[in-house]
């Protein structure tokens, strides 16, 4: 497993970044291009579709757009085509074939959190396009001031989305769809900039910055015991207050009338899941590693593997994380977590010693 300690502002941070992933990166944006140019979008057309995407993020969050241009420079590839998987879920429904009238329901991501005397745990499954796959390391980001840091698996093409800060909290994010999607500062940037938050308030926040493209719902664990969800769209925001589990379909009531329909892969997963969080509650690390590579039968498979028929298009898990926030101890797993091993991160320059397991 790749891990990329990187130190400094936001683009020197990209530079480390972008070169010590280098190989990872030109693999992704391999399969990135193959993507576009099977639906048509050739390279003038890209670069409209992303020009007013771009231009919400460098007036709300340029040191995200800054570090997306270090991580070019340090890969030797060009900005744009860095920065078009960081808006891809903006760009994939732009991107219907000839044969769609619409586009298709998401697939994407399944986690949950736990809350126990004593326990704080957050695990999940990064459900993406095989493509990705053998792409992704993890990434400590360390800011010269006294700003947070964060450590996080990615796919080395993302800013960083998910994982855990020198705040106390960890983050899992969960694509969702809804008819007020638009043109705004795309999902995976807000995802960075919320991995940084100190607390609920904070969280809320964060994960509802305008104007953004569209919704996640942003599964927060903090040290201490505070769990919950803040599910956006691209105007609202509500919280779903709790430990529990998420996937990609709303589960507050309000926003769910303004959501896509939820896919059966989605309503799957959350079935199995909330039955496995019922059947025997998780209090260690171990217990949620099995829950995120359970194989249930058709689309109540959380952990799901790529369909070779269908090739590097087809959904699968890239990466498993589990965070217990209590130990302040980060496991990552390469690959489908029922096969591939989960390794533990050294947080120590990120998060200091950790306490006691």
């Amino acid at each position: 497993m790749k891990v990329v300690v990187a130190k400094g502002e936001p683009r020197d941070r990209g530079r480390q970044i972008g070169s010590a992933l280098a190989d990872e990166i030109h693999r992704s944006l391999a399969f990135y291009r193959r993507y576009f140019e099977r639906r048509g979008f050739d390279r003038a057309r890209l670069e409209e579709t992303l020009r007013p995407f771009v231009a919400a993020a460098e007036d709300v969050l340029p040191q995200e757009v800054e570090a997306i241009r270090g991580t070019a420079e340090g890969a030797d590839v060009p900005f744009l085509d860095l920065f078009a998987p960081n808006a891809f879920e903006e760009l994939d429904p732009l991107m219907l074939e000839p044969d769609e009238t619409a586009r298709a329901a998401v697939e994407r991501c399944t986690a949950f959190s736990v809350v126990a005397p004593g326990v704080t745990l957050l695990g999940h499954d990064e459900q993406w396009l095989a493509g990705d796959a053998g792409c992704a390391g993890v990434v400590i980001e360390i800011p010269n001031d006294d700003g947070v840091a964060i450590v996080s698996p990615t796919v080395a093409t993302w800013r960083p989305a998910v994982g855990m800060s020198s705040a106390g909290g960890a983050l899992a994010v969960m694509s969702l769809t809804a008819s007020d999607d638009g043109v705004g500062v795309p999902r995976v940037l807000v995802s960075r900039y919320a991995l940084e938050a100190n607390g609920r308030e904070d969280a809320l926040r964060r994960s509802s910055l305008s104007p953004r493209s569209g919704g996640y719902a942003y599964g927060y664990a903090f040290r201490g015991g505070d769990a919950f969800t803040v599910e956006t769209t691209g105007t609202r925001a509500a919280i779903v207050d709790g430990p529990g589990g998420h996937t990609n379909h709303y589960l507050d009531p309000d926003l769910a009338t303004t959501g896509d329909a939820p896919s059966p892969g989605s309503e799957g997963r959350l079935r199995r899941l909330r039955a496995l969080l019922a059947e025997r509650t998780p209090t260690t690390p171990e217990d949620v590693m099995a829950v995120l590579a359970d194989h249930a039968d058709g689309s109540e498979r959380i952990c799901l593997h790529a369909d070779p028929e269908v090739g590097e298009e087809s959904d699968a898990v890239l990466f498993s994380m589990v965070c217990d926030l209590e130990a302040q101890r980060m496991w990552v797993a390469l690959g489908n977590p029922c096969t591939a091993p989960f390794e533990e991160v050294d947080l120590t320059d990120v998060l200091g010693p950790s306490s006691p397991a």
